[in-house]
């Protein structure tokens, strides 16, 4: 029996969706999902990893506020653009499904209002975007 792998599909527009991945060709699924051909890890705290389109900023892939956000609350300073997949990694650096708890965090930190310094952090991340930084101000 394969067991699957639980991750969230962060969609620029801001729809969040769980997903199931094959861990047979997780690699495959993960470049589907995301809709690239060369993905990166973003690594963040609690063992939670990224994968995100590594030229989502030179193909004109749009902003990814929500999975930039929560990049931020959970310790990377990253800018995404594009799709971005969450999915947690063991000790051996090996793409696992999201645990009950990491899954309950990215959704808490997807729903809620980033505190005054994720939101300087985010505004100085994203200064080349000024449009972004006045409502970032203004949350």
């Amino acid at each position: 029996m394969t067991t699957i792998i639980r991750s969230v599909h962060i969609n620029p527009a801001e729809t969040i969706t769980t997903q199931n991945l094959n861990p047979d060709h997780i690699g495959q699924d993960i470049a589907a999902a995301i809709g690239c051909s060369m993905f990166d890890v973003v690594g963040l705290t609690d063992n939670i990893d990224l994968f995100v389109d590594d030229e989502g900023l030179i193909n004109g892939s749009p902003l990814n506020l929500p999975a930039t956000v929560l990049a931020h609350l959970l310790g990377s300073r990253t800018v995404i653009f594009g799709t971005a997949i969450a999915v947690s990694a063991n000790d051996d650096g090996e793409t696992i499904g999201l645990t009950d708890h990491q899954l309950e965090r990215i959704q808490t930190g997807l729903a809620q209002k980033p505190d005054d310094l994720t939101i300087e952090k985010l505004v100085d991340s994203l200064s080349p975007f000024p449009t972004i930084v006045g409502m970032l101000r203004n949350i």
